[in-house]
């Protein structure tokens, strides 16, 4: 009988590596979200919030000061990346 050494990679293993964590569009990290009360929020005056899982805003962005690392879903979902409002959805942004 013969030995074989069969070197696998699991694709979603390596998708979270090179990616970063998906975040849930639902009712519950939009109430936890901080993005309205964002300095680049109010300056851009945008429209939508949870960027870091609906993805870009649609208005121009005017960068300011960035609350993700302090808001409650990017700590949830340990993400790693600011500005999502202008980056896109989490799951979306290299690591």
């Amino acid at each position: 009988m013969q030995s074989h050494i069969i070197i696998s990679l699991n694709p979603i293993v390596v998708l979270v590596k090179v990616l970063g964590n998906a975040v849930l569009d639902n009712e519950e990290n939009a109430k936890l979200c901080l993005c309205p009360g964002c300095p680049t929020y109010k300056k851009s005056n945008l429209s939508n919030n949870v960027f870091c899982a609906r993805g870009k805003a649609i208005e121009k962005v005017k960068v300011a000061s960035c609350l993700c690392p302090n808001c409650p879903v990017f700590k949830k979902y340990t993400l790693d990346q600011m500005y999502y409002c202008v980056k896109g959805k989490s799951i979306d942004v290299q690591s």
